[in-house]
């Protein structure tokens, strides 16, 4: 007997775990459903890979702002400790969150979602560990002296948002994993195929607007253009809660996106020259 539509779309949504389910496309509304009916497998699903990166890029991180701001040593030993502490458990977390909606449809909703939850949750926890250490607990751990924690916490978010992004840009070329069956490949060769993707994903606005020019199209290349670098100064001017950064990181990130622009085509117009050849 065959199984109707209903049906199909209940078991989708009643799934225990969703790697479990081989359909290749899963509306966003069964995957919300499954997590809440069965909250359980993303600890089951605990993405070890992402955090192992996500600790270690933020260890790295926080290192490299509080050094520029010239904190002491001590100081800054402290918040990569503080920061590592929590994260390790939320990368793995977040990172089974966003492998749940690697195979959601509409692609841009599920992204949509992920680009706004995960850094609400992340930076929530980020918030509240690093200004209780400062506040509470600065006898036993030594708090920034040069408003480093501000400035990390600003830049934090932007990277958080490009970070959930990026994750699930992966995970949907079969990148980091985790207890996906046959979907799953060893850290190596993960970490073999990251440098590819990164290319692929940084590329992805500049090749954009190139082919919106091309195409004529130029109210979506100039919206696209803008967009960005609103975004961008937006992110970054709230959390910081300055208007300055909000101001320059815009004016910076139109900046870079143009030059990523002009490269782009330029490059593409050198290989179609010697591609003749």
């Amino acid at each position: 007997m065959s199984t109707s539509f209903h049906e199909i779309h209940q078991s989708v949504a009643d799934a225990e775990n969703l790697e479990s389910v081989h359909d290749q496309q899963i509306s966003v509304a069964d995957v919300f459903l499954s997590l809440v009916r069965h909250p359980t497998q993303v600890i089951a699903r605990w993405n070890w890979k992402s955090a192992f990166l996500g600790a270690l890029l933020r260890a790295s991180f926080y290192f490299t702002v509080y050094q520029a701001a010239r904190e002491k040593g001590i100081v800054i030993l402290t918040a990569v400790l503080v920061e590592v502490s929590f994260r390790f458990m939320t990368s793995g977390i977040s990172g089974a969150l966003v492998q749940s909606f690697r195979k959601a449809r509409p692609a841009w909703i599920a992204t949509i979602i992920i680009t706004v939850t995960l850094p609400i949750f992340s930076h929530t926890v980020e918030f509240v560990t690093h200004y209780a250490q400062e506040e509470y607990f600065s006898d036993v751990l030594p708090a920034a002296q040069n408003s480093a924690r501000q400035q990390a916490f600003a830049v934090s978010v932007l990277v958080s948002v490009l970070s959930a992004m990026f994750n699930i840009f992966m995970m949907r070329n079969g990148v980091l994993l985790v207890g996906a069956g046959e979907d799953s490949k060893s850290f190596i060769s993960d970490l073999r195929n990251i440098p590819y993707l990164v290319s692929e994903f940084t590329l992805f606005l500049p090749k954009q607007i190139i082919i919106f020019l091309k195409e004529l199209k130029f109210h979506y290349a100039i919206g696209s253009f803008l967009f960005f670098g609103f975004s961008v100064g937006a992110i970054l001017g709230a959390s910081r809660g300055k208007w300055s950064w909000a101001y320059s990181t815009t004016i910076g990130s139109w900046a870079i996106l143009l030059g990523a622009i002009i490269i782009v085509f330029a490059g593409q117009q050198l290989y179609r020259l010697f591609s003749r050849k």
